[in-house]
């Protein structure tokens, strides 16, 4: 018998009035991404294996281990997302999730985001992590408003 082990999910959602295509560059677009998420060094391949690299904190150096699971052009990107340590509370609490980027086109030419980040224990040693990621979830999508149209008119 498998023991079913209990997670956790964020899901934040945003409307943008930017097309899919340039709303999947902004996320598959290592420098663009670096803008309103983390620096990195992404690349929309499955199986891809790349950096998110945060702030250095206490006992971690500040980087999260990638790798794409999915990227379908223009419509979802997945990857699995690991770091942090054990003994950190909130941001740098260690992880092993799998963050899910879904794309809608809507009626009027804009784009629909749906950002879900899968994985998080139920325990309460992952509340602090769990808070802090699902408000760092609606910052970035707010970040990514706020940017992408200099990033569409100056081309990053």
């Amino acid at each position: 018998m498998t023991d079913v082990v209990e997670t956790r999910s964020i899901v934040s959602e945003a409307e943008f009035e930017h097309p899919v295509e340039l709303v999947w560059r902004a996320m598959t677009d290592s420098e663009w991404l670096a803008v309103w998420f983390f620096p990195n060094d992404i690349q929309p391949l499955e199986g891809h294996k790349f950096t998110i690299w945060g702030r250095p904190i206490e006992r971690w150096d500040g980087e999260f281990q990638c790798q794409v699971k999915t990227a379908i052009p223009e419509r979802e990107l997945s990857f699995r997302w690991s770091g942090g340590h054990e003994e950190l509370k909130g941001f740098g609490h260690y992880i092993d999730t799998v963050v899910t980027w879904t794309l809608t086109p809507t009626p009027g030419g804009g784009t629909h985001f749906r950002f879900q980040h899968d994985g998080f224990g139920t325990e309460a040693a992952s509340d602090g992590v769990f808070d802090v990621m699902t408000k760092g979830s609606q910052s970035v999508l707010r970040t990514l408003a706020r940017r992408l149209p200099d990033l569409i008119a100056h081309g990053a």
